[in-house]
């Protein structure tokens, strides 16, 4: 597990220069020089597509995480399982841009009283789906080849610096909006070409087809049965976490949707971590699970827990300890205002969920992978029902509510599930410790004095908690010796300063 921690620190570490470009990006350039309509169109654009791009890829990379290293052969290309990899999302991009088009008067009229700039645009989505389904397709790849660090740089990265200019330049009146639209769609196809780039410089790009010649039908069944069960999950997840925002733009505007946006990408900062955990440590779990050695399963979906817990709380206190100052040194902060509840119910439903462990690997890697199926189905259709009721009702903070509470339900779901099936929970006592911890620090911290008025007291305030915050959770965590490997990276570290 220390290997998983040390490359996992290595990919948030990455991740986490993403979030700050992006906080940069979303936070004070978008809203500085995009009204909350040009938002809302533009982060739907993309998140509609990330939902087309679940179906679309047709499970190819859950087939890859299950099945590569039944190929995995460096002298002979892998048995052309890259060229597979390739293949197949094309059947799936076609499937589901054929389907797109039958449905495009049902969608641009849910979106033509309320939205009407994104009916405008809404073609975009399909050349996006295309070019997002090969960036999911190619980071299943590269993780299946150890490698999560590059990639993740690509996502977090090298986009938003992007996207970060795009806005700039718009802002300084070089092109029209729909220039920046346009090259916001090329940007995402560049991601793909980067990718593939960097798979080359690998030495892994093996253009071999041995793979089909050698797949038996019996193989392909299972590998197919595997990957369409899978990804009608992915797909019900992706509705999961994104149809709140879209069903604003249908049901509120484009303005509403804009500004749940903000405040959604807010909460989203403290989920980082599983992130890159979870990729790397996906390998180990099936490996553990193809053994039947669940004593080792057990081990890693309480540590994955644990850590998870310590990184989230740590952020969500830096986040909602300093949420007022955040919100004043936004551009039309008294406008963005309006999502501190989104972020308040979303932040402690993503935590929650975090600290649920790798109850979705578990079941997803398991002979009972097809319940992943319905327990995701049937909570995107819980959401989309949550959401149809309670945004007309209380617009952003129903579809917050909504969310929040789907995203309990259904890691509640998943916990007792595996609980029923395996014996296995994520909690350890270590996880009472860290929760009394933060409460700890909260409470603490929450009596030192606040700075507002101009940009300089405001920072000051941001900074000095936070400084606090940090100090004493690190303090709390390496006395108690809440987990064996952060102290021993700790000890590490110093030691390798001591030498120097």
């Amino acid at each position: 597990m220390g290997i998983v921690i040390r490359q996992s620190l290595k990919s948030s570490a990455v991740a986490y220069i993403g979030v700050g470009l992006g906080v940069i990006n979303q936070l004070f350039i978008s809203t500085k020089f995009l009204s909350p309509e040009q938002i809302g169109l533009s982060r739907i654009l993309l998140e509609n597509s990330i939902m087309f791009a679940a179906f679309a890829h047709i499970g190819t990379p859950f087939i890859a995480d299950k099945f590569f290293s039944r190929f995995r052969d460096d002298d002979r290309y892998h048995h052309g399982f890259m060229v597979w990899l390739l293949a197949m999302p094309l059947v799936g991009c076609t499937l589901a841009g054929g389907l797109y088009f039958v449905f495009e008067s049902q969608i641009i009229n849910y979106f033509a009283e309320r939205s009407p700039l994104l009916v405008h645009y809404h073609i975009l989505v399909v050349p996006i789906t295309i070019f997002w389904v090969y960036v999911i397709v190619l980071e299943a790849y590269s993780r299946n080849n150890n490698r999560v660090v590059v990639p993740t740089f690509v996502r977090e990265v090298y986009a938003r610096i992007v996207m970060m200019i795009l806005t700039l330049l718009f802002g300084f009146g070089w092109f029209s909006f729909d220039w920046f639209v346009y090259l916001s769609v090329a940007m995402y196809g560049s991601c793909a070409v980067v990718l593939l780039f960097y798979i080359k410089h690998l030495g892994k790009f093996y253009w071999s087809f041995e793979f089909f010649s050698t797949l038996t039908p019996r193989l392909f069944k299972e590998m197919m049965g595997y990957g369409l069960t899978i990804f009608l999950g992915g797909a019900g997840a992706s509705v999961l976490l994104l149809i709140d925002r879209t069903m604003l733009a249908g049901q509120a505007s484009l303005s509403a949707a804009g500004i749940f946006i903000i405040a959604t990408y807010i909460a989203t900062t403290i989920e980082i971590p599983r992130k890159s955990l979870t990729q790397i440590t996906i390998p180990f779990l099936t490996a553990a699970i193809k053994d039947n050695d669940w004593a080792k399963v057990q081990a890693i979906h309480q540590k994955t827990a644990l850590h998870q817990l310590l990184a989230g709380g740590l952020v969500f206190l830096l986040i909602w300890v300093n949420i007022n100052g955040i919100f004043a040194l936004l551009p039309k902060g008294d406008i963005y205002n309006q999502g501190k509840t989104v972020v308040l119910l979303l932040s402690l439903a993503k935590l929650f969920d975090m600290a649920a462990g790798m109850s979705s690997e578990i079941i997803m890697y398991s002979r009972f992978f097809r319940y992943t199926t319905f327990f995701v189905l049937g909570m995107a259709a819980l959401c989309i029902a949550a959401n149809r009721f309670l945004i007309p009702i209380y617009q952003i903070n129903g579809a917050a509510f909504a969310t929040a509470a789907t995203t309990l339900v259904y890691s509640l779901t998943r916990m007792g599930f595996v609980w029923h099936k395996f014996g296995l929970i994520p909690y350890t006592t270590k996880a009472v410790q860290v929760l009394a911890i933060f409460v700890l620090v909260f409470l603490t911290v929450n009596w030192l004095p606040v700075f507002d008025g101009s940009v300089w007291p405001v920072l000051f305030s941001i900074s000095y908690k936070s400084l606090i915050i940090i100090v004493l959770c690190c303090i709390f965590i390496l006395k108690l010796n809440i987990s064996e490997e952060v102290n021993g990276l700790w000890k590490t570290a110093i030691d390798r300063y001591l030498e120097k």
